[in-house]
């Protein structure tokens, strides 16, 4: 049988609070940071000597990615993060919200955005360092934001001893 050690001090009805609050924000943030029109024009720029192959996925090979393909991840990943967020907040660097925040932030940006920006935007499609660092500061603020309002939100269960 496999037992949860942490669960004991996992607050569920807060996290319950926190998983749709956190998605919703990981949404906005994020998509907001990537997909609007200044982002767009760099991350897409021959200018800035972006790769063909990364502009053809997004632009003209079919299908072509549409918003609407983005959601599965912007509503799937907090979920589970926030979820990971609750069972590993004792280990969490930082006595505090924000502290603890900024801690996860860092954590879930080493983590995901830069191995996916190294895998797939470089390693795959071959994109230049410069715009690969663009958009991992853009994943860094947009997780430290996320992982602000999921520290904001969430709060551990107090365990009283009898």
């Amino acid at each position: 049988m496999i037992t949860c050690s942490s669960c004991t001090t996992i607050n569920w009805k807060r996290l319950a609070i926190a998983i749709p609050i956190t998605t919703i924000v990981n949404m906005f943030v994020l998509y907001g940071l990537f997909m609007n029109p200044i982002s767009q024009s760099v991350i897409f720029s021959n200018t800035l000597d972006q790769s063909p192959k990364l502009v053809a996925v997004w632009n003209t090979l079919e299908p072509v990615p549409q918003a609407s393909s983005l959601l599965p991840a912007l509503l799937i990943t907090p979920v589970i993060f926030s979820f990971f967020f609750a069972v590993l907040y004792d280990s969490i660097p930082g006595h505090g919200k924000i502290k603890k925040g900024f801690a996860y932030g860092i954590i879930l940006w080493g983590t995901i955005a830069v191995f996916f920006e190294l895998f797939t935007p470089l390693g795959l499609f071959g994109e230049p360092l410069h715009l690969l660092a663009y958009e991992l500061s853009l994943w860094f603020v947009g997780l430290v934001i996320v992982s602000l309002v999921l520290s904001g939100v969430y709060t551990r269960k107090q365990i009283t001893n009898v």
